[in-house]
């Protein structure tokens, strides 16, 4: 039933394709933009947004471009809390943000992707707070830790498909180049982030795992890539396995 398409009700489909792609738009969109990306008459299109905006799920700015709205955050927010992890984790991920002074994020696998639940804010830095909480596996740290545990055929299929994305001419798209860092993530217990993401910045991360040491979620120091080399990474590593690691105790005691 779940892959059966003739379940799906057409017009909630395409609201659910505009809400996409304004999510992936970087800035606010119009109703022409939106019906020739998308291929929908505008008519289509005014309805959906208009019964959107009913609900929050859009807002619409003085110059007619619409964004997506605050109901968002409400359902969001929601969503969140029902995260086990992510309760237990934020007080260590704030005060390792103190200590650090860089941003600290705590991330989740979702489908071919890393989704942060939940961030707590170092010093400022622009490009930090304009990502999206959504990263692929193949150019984030936190996403490269749940890529190690990949069996080769599953990695094979992964960087075979056009799942793995080059945001940067860092990014690693290429198997055998992963296969390279696989190594020293399993030996290090910690990968990196440097530049593959975004030009300017880097990260590093590590896992927090169960008591059969399978991956629950990922702990990332971001911050502007000179920052971090003058802070040091032996310094940031330190901090951030001791932090995982007292998150685990935290995890394992009651789970």
């Amino acid at each position: 039933m779940e892959n059966d398409n003739s379940y799906i009700i057409p017009m909630i489909d395409r609201a659910f394709e505009i809400i996409n792609f304004m999510y992936n738009s970087t800035d606010k969109v119009g109703i022409s933009q939106i019906s020739q990306e998308l291929e929908l008459p505008k008519a289509t299109v005014y309805r959906i947004l208009f019964t959107l905006s009913k609900w929050g799920f859009v807002e619409k700015s003085d110059a007619d471009k619409y964004f997506l709205g605050k109901s968002f955050i409400k359902y969001g927010s929601k969503v969140k809390s029902d995260i086990d992890i992510s309760t237990i984790a934020t007080p260590y991920i704030d005060s390792l943000a103190k200590e650090v002074g860089e941003s600290v994020n705590l991330g989740i696998p979702y489908e071919d992707f890393v989704m942060t639940v939940y961030n707590a804010k170092g010093e400022d830095f622009y490009l930090v707070s304009k990502l999206i909480p959504v990263s692929p596996l193949n150019c984030s740290a936190m996403g490269k830790l749940y890529l190690s545990r990949y069996s080769d055929e599953e990695l094979r299929q992964y960087f075979n498909s056009n799942k793995p994305q080059s945001r940067t001419i860092n990014s690693i798209v290429e198997l055998e180049k992963f296969l390279e860092l696989k190594e020293n993530i399993e030996n290090e217990g910690v990968s990196y982030d440097k530049e593959e993401y975004e030009y300017g910045l880097t990260c590093i991360a590590a896992p927090i795992k169960d008591s059969e040491e399978s991956i629950v979620a990922a702990v990332s120091i971001s911050g502007p890539t000179s920052r971090l080399d003058y802070k040091g990474f032996d310094y940031l590593k330190d901090n951030l396995l001791k932090t995982v690691t007292e998150i685990e105790k935290s995890w394992n005691y009651l789970y």
